[in-house]
């Protein structure tokens, strides 16, 4: 029990207990004020221990700090007396910790339901972080995500963490696994108050303030390790009391983050698979109508061509022809352009080193953008060698600087930049423009024009979608770059704001050794001592690819993928793996998806077959399929895809 002085706060008095409960012998108790043993007096009216007085009796809950930094909760009866003059609040405390903890989870798992209905799964661990640190008086905290292979991904920090460089770092970002090891192996909660022995993750990509403390709680879910929830620096040491309030918070919280962050990762991937084949299916579309405009501008040109040879110079039909010929020329460069975008042009790969190939066709873009702009070259690949056939490189510089050019009105800059860039698995997740892992080139062109709005930038590469004014532009050359840029395997990003310039930046494969001969596949490769199902995916779009590899492999099916007909057929001639089905585009350079499926059957009788593509089954020869063939139409869901798999293979 307390006396304390309602209008000064001071403790007048102790008995026993208190000194017991708080720690502080009862002379050092008397000297101290309420306020300071109040943790959440800051939040109250200065005079409330007076209105507290002029109820005479009650109770309430509050916590309150002990001598050793910790707080408990408590509820607290009060009545009011009369000494010497003095208004005073007797208080008698009972801990009630157990209580205010399952109200605190039971708030917690009631707001974070509702936030999940709008908010996303790094403002969900965010918030779960927050009320973890107030529950335990620590001041850092972070959410890591613990993938197959145990490397670990730092999805969120708290607030309080986001006040350090930690906070800056675009999550998720990967962390040294070495970090979490004693969690990782032992699947137990970790509890370390020895500063020393700590393994501290300060990095340059995100550092934060060192840990003196830490507590570290897995979270499992049928034996396996999903997520791990640190925190650290609080004032004490961490206790068994905090493990299992952690546990628990964690535990009310986890299936919510869970199912959020599964529906995020799967709107994702849809979105990026809708956009990849919408782009795929529009380019064999353009491709087709490119064809067949083609064959008909050859006739025309070829004709008119006939009759000028035939025809007298001064005849007054001669000019005529001419303006027929020189348009139909025109008109056949907008159909090759159609084709780059169609990726359906023929082309002649080449190992080239980056900086010297570029530094070689300077003279040109330079003349390209006109003396009036400034023409900057910077290079940084460090000889970053790159295959692509030398004029498709060369027509991708010409359509960037042209569009730099034009988005320039009086005078400017044009900066051509080269780098290269390691990207890694939690970048793809981080939205990296490059949706796969890998050794990158880029090549980055910069203007100081007039910009672009955001609403504008996903449809500049659209084929005859422009910025210009009629007639300025045909509204294929950024089509065209990234028709390019996909047959290379490559990726592609625009950043702009209006007023402040645009720059396009290009990710192409590093070329890290020489190119062998197809490897054969051997059964030491491909054995797995489980049993699951085997697929092999052909796809020649790579994002494709790795999107169908990534859901499958999710789904518990060993993958084997390549964007090569006749790897495929080596895939399987060499090795002693079961094959359970192929998943097979159907237009592809090498052959078609139909005639790939009959060379593999006739290695593999009982192989089935899901044939894939953009365009509908009449259009492609495939409204007859065999009883182990099917047909799935892109683009196509998740659910529908998985569910087609399952059925196919049961």
């Amino acid at each position: 029990m307390l006396l304390i002085d309602a209008e000064s706060g001071h403790i007048i008095d102790a008995n026993q207990a208190a000194t017991e409960f708080y720690g502080w012998p009862i002379e050092q108790l008397k000297s101290k004020n309420i306020n300071e043993i109040d943790a959440p007096s800051w939040t109250r009216n200065k005079s409330w221990l007076l209105e507290l007085a002029t109820q005479e009796r009650g109770r309430f809950a509050s916590m309150h700090r002990c001598a050793n930094g910790m707080l408990q909760y408590v509820e607290v009866s009060f009545g009011t007396t009369k000494l010497q003059d003095k208004t005073v609040l007797h208080f008698i405390m009972q801990e009630n910790g157990e209580r205010q903890y399952f109200e605190a989870l039971t708030k917690f798992r009631h707001r974070l339901l509702e936030l999940a209905e709008h908010a996303s799964t790094e403002e969900l661990l965010n918030f779960t972080l927050n009320e973890a640190e107030r529950l335990t008086g620590s001041t850092l905290g972070f959410f890591n995500f613990i993938s197959e292979d145990h490397k670990i991904f730092r999805h969120a920090c708290s607030n309080l963490a986001k006040t350090d460089n930690c906070g800056h770092a675009k999550h998720p970002i990967e962390i040294d696994p070495e970090l979490l090891a004693d969690v990782i192996y032992k699947k137990k909660v970790v509890i370390n108050n020895d500063h020393a022995s700590i393994k501290h993750c300060n990095s340059d990509i995100a550092s934060h303030q060192e840990a003196k403390r830490e507590l570290i709680v897995p979270i499992i879910r049928n034996d396996k390790l999903m997520a791990t929830l640190e925190l650290a620096n609080k004032p004490t040491d961490y206790d068994e009391k905090d493990s299992t309030l952690v546990s628990m918070l964690t535990g009310v919280a986890w299936d919510i983050i869970a199912r959020k962050h599964a529906e995020e990762s799967e709107q994702k991937m849809l979105k990026a698979i809708q956009h990849t084949q919408n782009m795929d299916s529009i380019g064999r579309l353009a491709g087709g109508i490119a064809h067949e405009i083609n064959n008909g501008l050859a006739v025309i040109l070829g004709h008119t061509e006939i009759v000028l040879d035939q025809v007298d110079p001064k005849s007054p039909f001669t000019e005529n022809l001419q303006h027929i010929k020189s348009s139909t020329t025109k008109a056949s460069n907008l159909i090759q352009q159609l084709l780059t975008f169609a990726r359906k042009q023929t082309i002649h790969p080449k190992i080239l080193e980056l900086d010297a190939t570029l530094l070689s066709k300077l003279p040109y873009l330079r003349e390209l953008i006109g003396e009036q702009l400034n023409l900057e070259w910077h290079p940084n690949s460090h000889n970053a060698r790159i295959l692509i056939d030398p004029l498709q490189l060369y027509q991708l510089m010409i359509s960037l600087c042209e569009n730099a050019r034009d988005a320039i009105t009086d005078i400017g800059t044009v900066r051509i930049e080269t780098s290269i860039v390691r990207v890694k698995t939690s970048d793809c997740y981080a939205d990296h423009p490059c949706q796969t892992p890998g050794l990158f080139a880029m090549i980055s062109v910069i203007d100081t024009g007039c910009g672009m709005d955001e609403k504008v930038i996903p449809q500049i590469f659209d084929p005859f979608f422009t910025t210009k004014d009629v007639g300025k532009s045909s509204g294929l050359g950024l089509s065209t770059v990234y028709g390019i840029v996909k047959q290379n395997k490559g990726y592609l990003n625009c950043q702009s704001t209006p007023g402040n310039g645009s720059r396009v930046t290009i990710y192409l494969p590093v070329v890290e050794e020489k190119i062998k001969p197809n490897k054969k596949i051997t059964l030491k490769d491909l054995a797995s001592p489980d049993d699951k199902q085997t697929i092999l995916v052909i796809d020649d779009n790579g994002t494709i690819l790795y999107i169908v590899k990534t859901v499958l492999e999710k789904n518990n099916y060993r993958v084997l993928s390549t964007t090569s007909a006749q790897e495929a057929i080596n895939i399987v001639a060499n090795s002693d793996t079961r094959v359970d089905l192929l998943l097979t585009d159907v237009v592809m350079p090498e052959m078609s998806g139909q005639q790939l499926s009959k060379k593999l059957v006739s290695l593999l009788p009982h192989l089935k077959t899901i044939f894939m593509s953009g365009f509908s089954k009449d259009l492609i020869d495939l409204n007859e399929l065999a009883e182990n063939e099917r047909f799935i139409s892109k683009p196509f869901k998740m659910r529908e895809f998985t569910a087609t798999i399952k059925a196919m293979l049961s």
